[in-house]
């Protein structure tokens, strides 16, 4: 951890402190001689734990057909360890909920903190894992440094969480965690993942525990060893499953979650899918459990509908496995994207176009609901809007820059009358992919009109984004896929851009007004013959 961050915590007058039955619990964790009966005792002396304990056992958690009746059974059922976990969780998440006037919203944070617990204990069955209790204790604090960083400065780290929180329109206010960390160690030199590393070490909480917090945000680049890999992974992946049920508009992200699960467990997208609707399932007895309010059962019907939404937008662009000698030089922390070589026939997609528009509610109009455009996977324009506003805003407060682009395929309409509009479809969705793979995670595309693209660069100013748009702009220019009869394509791209507050745009006063800047931008570029990018305010193209 950086050593100045360590500091303020170690002489920390008001450092979260574990209550007297959870010290005498972690003792009993760390001692390998303990015994049922020393387990019993402890529990004993707090008679709200003791009724939340029989609550957990007489749950769906266990799905007894007998109800248990007495300490000992319980502690029987959920074994030393497995007691102990359960136990230690019930005890933080009271004292959590007790942290007094602290800037976060300590009752959206445990019910996220509580998904990822309850996605780890599902992962943890699918994957035939044993400890499942303390699977689920690991998930249900790995975020606990947050609440830490909250209650010891509660004024600059208030600004964080304000930076990292978004505002969907019509919406409760939902904090972004990656979005949280990134700016974490950007101010303080260490994320709450390193936080909560350290309060568990300092709390004396098992090795496991410890280990789980450190790589939860990623796990790929935590140096962690083989014997708890798949515990990290499983954290990992179970807090990404939890940001889609707690943040309007992430089960956008379900193709990459699934991703993910396939390639940390080998899980198909079926199996990935049964966890998400056990997760809709499980959820409300296990909340109830912890006295945190659950979604509604309109609220679980709808994500899932949009997470299978997702997946099946996700599964109608996926392209067999190509090769490209065209690569883009970016920053290392740009990911690479190449174009295809060739673009197939894929009839399902230009062909029930037209079906899919009479029944599926991705591509009628917008009412915010639905957040993809059904062609490409991206954002649609509404929910660009809401962004852009949202972005706006953010530049304004952090006084940082914000640039918006343009990128315009010129002569679209000529390939959808001499190729036919599925292979204008298929150059659409290949630019999507190629751009979408170019943009760090911060950064947004969206579709804009019909044959247009509209990036949002938060924190880039025009250099920056200019860079990136021109190396785009080259790879586009070069790249000739051949159709299915040999015919060989051109494509060529106009762009825009228009960057608050630099080029001439110090005084704009809305996201609207900047997109329009772009706008007036890609109209010079294309006015001077296409294939080519202005900037606002420079009154030139190149």
């Amino acid at each position: 951890m950086h050593a100045e961050l360590e500091q303020r915590l170690r002489f920390c007058s008001n450092l979260p402190s574990l209550p007297a039955v959870a010290l005498k619990m972690v003792e009993l964790a760390n001692n390998p001689d303990v015994h049922l009966n020393d387990l019993a005792r402890v529990i004993s002396m707090d008679p709200a734990l003791v009724t939340k304990l029989f609550r957990a056992a007489n749950s769906p958690l266990y799905g007894l057909n007998r109800k248990v009746t007495n300490l000992r059974q319980v502690l029987n059922l959920m074994g030393l360890q497995g007691t102990l976990a359960l136990a230690l969780g019930f005890s933080l998440i009271a004292t959590g909920r007790d942290a007094g006037a602290v800037p976060l919203n300590t009752e959206q944070f445990w019910r996220r903190s509580l998904m990822t617990a309850t996605a780890c204990r599902i992962l943890g069955e699918r994957l035939s894992m044993k400890n499942l209790e303390e699977l689920f204790l690991a998930g249900l604090l790995q975020g606990v440094g947050v609440l830490a960083l909250s209650m010891i400065m509660p004024q600059p780290y208030g600004v964080l969480l304000q930076a990292a929180t978004e505002h969907p329109e019509g919406m409760t206010a939902v904090l972004n965690y990656q979005r949280l960390a990134e700016l974490e160690r950007k101010q303080l030199g260490d994320d709450h993942a390193a936080v909560g590393a350290w309060l568990m070490q300092h709390w004396r909480l098992p090795d496991y525990l410890t280990v789980a917090t450190a790589g939860s945000l990623d796990p790929d680049h935590s140096d962690t060893s083989d014997r708890y890999r798949a515990l990290v992974q499983s954290v990992a992946l179970a807090t990404r499953i939890a940001d889609i049920w707690t943040r309007p508009h992430d089960w956008q992200n379900s193709p990459e979650v699934a991703k993910l699960a396939q390639q940390w467990f080998g899980l198909e997208t079926g199996h990935y899918m049964e966890i998400l609707e056990q997760m809709g399932a499980k959820f409300p007895e296990i909340a109830a459990l912890f006295q945190i309010k659950p979604l509604d059962a309109n609220q679980i019907a709808g994500i899932l509908d949009q997470a299978r939404e997702a997946l099946d937008i996700r599964a109608v662009q996926r392209w067999p496995e190509r090769t490209s000698h065209n690569t883009l030089s970016v920053e290392p922390s740009r990911p690479v994207v190449a174009l295809p070589n060739q673009l197939p026939l894929i009839p399902t997609l230009a062909n029930s176009r037209s079906i899919r528009s009479q029944h599926d509610p991705a591509t009628r109009p917008s009412t915010g609901q639905y957040a993809f455009d059904a062609l490409t996977g991206l954002l649609n324009q509404p929910h660009l809007s809401d962004r852009l506003r949202q972005e706006m805003a953010a530049a304004k407060e952090q006084n940082w820059p914000l640039s918006v682009v343009l990128l315009d395929v010129d002569n679209l309409r000529q390939i959808n009358e001499s190729c036919g509009h599925g292979v204008g479809d298929q150059v659409l969705v290949a630019l999507a992919r190629l751009i979408s793979g170019h943009i760090r995670h911060q950064e947004l595309v969206a579709r804009h009109q019909d044959d247009a693209f509209a990036l949002l660069l938060p924190a880039s100013g025009a250099k920056a984004a200019r860079k990136l748009i021109e190396q785009l702009m080259g790879l586009i220019h070069g790249w000739e896929p051949v159709l299915e009869g040999g015919q060989s394509l051109r494509v060529t791209v106009s762009a825009g851009l228009a960057t608050y507050p630099e080029t001439c745009l110090a005084g704009c006063r809305s996201g609207e007004q900047l997109l329009e800047a772009a706008s007036q931008a890609l109209r010079l570029a294309q006015d001077a013959g296409g294939g080519q990018l202005s900037v606002y305010g420079t009154n030139r193209s190149g």
